[in-house]
């Protein structure tokens, strides 16, 4: 009778269907750049409304202390310690020099949520910097991105 083996994948196949060769969505670098920046952003506009709320206590008003009573100052530092986390994970996987621009985004996505979401006044230069900062991260990012991907 005749036996055959079991055909065994080319190396090519094989490192296909790895496990450690699937990256999944969530553990993309970019994926968790941008979740760095939405996070960063996201702690700004809670630290803000969260200080807001203090200035009214006045015991322990000059330390700052007062603010660790606010459900916002606790979701502003959960926020920066998981944008730390993405943001150190994102910079095992890419260089420094597209990483730190692409944060860039946080000057933009910072006065767009409290011009949006707290209801605070961008006037019309303040408008043509953020549009600045925005054009030059795509300027600058864009051809270091494609430069990575060589």
């Amino acid at each position: 009778m005749l036996t055959t083996e079991p055909e065994t994948p080319s190396p090519a196949e094989a490192s296909k269907s790895s496990p450690a060769a699937k990256e999944t969505l969530f553990l993309n670098r970019y994926v968790q750049m941008l979740l760095s920046i939405l996070l960063s952003a996201a702690a700004q506009v809670f630290l803000k409304k969260g200080a807001d709320e203090s200035v009214h206590a006045t015991t322990e008003f000059v330390l700052g202390f007062s603010g660790l009573h606010s459900i916002w100052i606790w979701a502003g530092i959960g926020c920066l310690i998981g944008s730390l986390f993405s943001w150190l994970y994102a910079l095992r996987f890419m260089p420094l020099v597209i990483a730190f621009n692409l944060a860039g985004l946080t000057h933009v996505l910072v006065p767009l949520i409290c011009w949006g979401y707290l209801g605070e006044k961008i006037n019309a230069l303040r408008w043509l910097g953020i549009s600045m900062v925005f054009i030059g991260v795509l300027i600058v990012a864009k051809p270091l991105i494609k430069m990575e991907e060589l």
